[in-house]
Formats: C-alpha cells, sequence, structure tokens
C-alpha cells in the first residue's frame, strides 16, 4: 500500500512536553514529503500555538488545529478553510456548570485565550495553549468579550486534575450527547467543541481535498481527541505512550514519542512501503 497522507498529532505523539521535534523525527517527515507523501499536523492547539511546530517541521501543508474545529493554510495568506464554532446554547450551559462548581474553564477565540480564574502560573499556559491571555472577573463576562472583541468561540477548555476530570468527561459526554463534541486531550484538560468538530472530519476534509482515499491515509495519535482520525484512517496507528481508549481503534502500535515513534512510522509504512 502507497499511503499519500499522513496526519499527525503533536503533544504526546510527535513532540514531547511541548518542545521542538527530535531531529529524527524531522528528517523522517521531510523524507516522507520528499516520497509524495502529504504531512499534516493535527492539535488541539489554536493555529497560533502551531505555529512554532509547523516552521519546526518545516511543513508547508494545511494545520488541523482547535482539536478539528479549524483548518488553516499553513504558508501565504492563511486562508481558514474550516471552522466549526461552539454553538452558544449548550456552551452556555457549560460555563453555569463551571460557575456553579467553580471549575477553571478556558475559552477560545483564534487568537486569544479568556479566563476568569488562573490555577497554574504564566509558564505552563503559554507551554500549553501559546495565546495571549484575556483575564475577566467572571465567565460571563469572557464570553461577552470574546463575541464583542473577536466573534466565533471556537473551543472550551476544562483544566482539572485527572480523576475530576475523569468524573467530568462522564458527565460532560451523558448531558451533551449530540449537542456538543467532548474530548480528553491530555490528563489535565477536558475540551468541549461543536458537535461535528472533530480531527477525523476534519482529516476526511483534507484527504478529500488533496484528492487521496482514505485507504491511503494514516493518523497517529495518542490521546481521546486522536481516537476519531486514529479511527477513521486507512492506517490508524496509536503510540505505546497512548491513553487506554486509544488502542482499541488503532490498527497498529507505534514506539513512544519519546523513542521517536513517528520517524518509526514513517520509516516502515512510507519509506519502506510497510516492510520492516
Amino acid at each position: 500500500m502507497k499511503y499519500r497522507l499522513l496526519a499527525l498529532d503533536l503533544d504526546g505523539t510527535s513532540v514531547a512536553d511541548g518542545q521542538p521535534p527530535t531531529p529524527r523525527v524531522r528528517q523522517a517527515v521531510l523524507a516522507a514529503e520528499a516520497a509524495g507523501c502529504h504531512v499534516i499536523l493535527a492539535t488541539g492547539r489554536s493555529f497560533v500555538s502551531a505555529s512554532r511546530f509547523i516552521a519546526a517541521f518545516g511543513l508547508h501543508t494545511p494545520v488541523i488545529c482547535f482539536q478539528g474545529a479549524m483548518v488553516k493554510e499553513a504558508t501565504g495568506a492563511q486562508a481558514t478553510l474550516l471552522v466549526e464554532p461552539v454553538p452558544l446554547g449548550p456552551l452556555d450551559e457549560v460555563i453555569a456548570l463551571a460557575e456553579a462548581r467553580g471549575l477553571e474553564l478556558t475559552l477560545y477565540s483564534q487568537h486569544h485565550t479568556y479566563v476568569a480564574r488562573m490555577t497554574h502560573s504564566e509558564a505552563f499556559y503559554d507551554l500549553w495553549f501559546g495565546l495571549p491571555i484575556r483575564h475577566a472577573p467572571d465567565l460571563w463576562t469572557a464570553r461577552r468579550m470574546l463575541e464583542a472583541e473577536e466573534g466565533p468561540i471556537i473551543k472550551g477548555l476544562f483544566i482539572g486534575e485527572p480523576a475530576e476530570n475523569d468524573r467530568l468527561m462522564a458527565e460532560l459526554e451523558t448531558r451533551f450527547a449530540g449537542r456538543l463534541t467532548v474530548v480528553r486531550s491530555h490528563r489535565l484538560f477536558a475540551e468541549v467543541l461543536a458537535p461535528q468538530a472533530s480531527k477525523g472530519n476534519a482529516l476526511a476534509f483534507l484527504a478529500e481535498r488533496f484528492g487521496v482515499p482514505r485507504e491511503q491515509v494514516i493518523a497517529c495519535g495518542d490521546s481521546g481527541n486522536d481516537i476519531s482520525m486514529v479511527q477513521w484512517a486507512g492506517l490508524g496507528v496509536a503510540m505505546t505512550n497512548a491513553m487506554p481508549d486509544v488502542f482499541p481503534v488503532a490498527d497498529w502500535v507505534a514506539p513512544s514519542v519519546h523513542e521517536d515513534g513517528v520517524a518509526t512510522v514513517i520509516e516502515r509504512f512510507i519509506l519502506n512501503n510497510g516492510h520492516v
């Protein structure tokens, strides 16, 4: 099988701990492109935050960002190809829940993070989200500020301890079934997006745009937010360090991000046509 499109999650898959790609991974990505495979990044990060990784990889292909709620061209005018804002009715219910329980919920425009409370250092928010922060006295004010200043709300993200997020995810999935997409992007993060927003749908959109059939697509991921694209791709790959719920939908398990697992995927399935 000749694979012509490779989708790579960032954190925990192709890069570790918000750091740039290793030389081996970067060289493998460039070799995949030279072999005629489109390589795209698919991340929960904003486009602004993803831009430094796009540059570090040396990519010029469109990027899937905000968990698939947005697809943008990486170069030129950086045109937005797809955007799925969060519907305001369900979002208001999410805000009410967060306010009632004192949960940390951040709201996102394309260019800023809006917060009412911060439980971590500025460096934490910069590492993981990479957007300038705008402060508000409460989440309702943050919502009004975001809409007035920038327009569509792209996503909401809860920051909490892993056990707290386990319980929250179960509640959100039940309460907002069919009305919001709810994903676990990290042990500390639970996110809400438009019901049709997912990395899988965004990947299908780009595959059609590139004229690549599903069976010639590889997708690599490690977290709950990657399940949709790992499941959709012709070859879905879970990293060894992936969350448990990714493995059942994967066709192959790669070495961990700390072992340059993405490079192994490229070397085996793209450069050597599936041969060891």
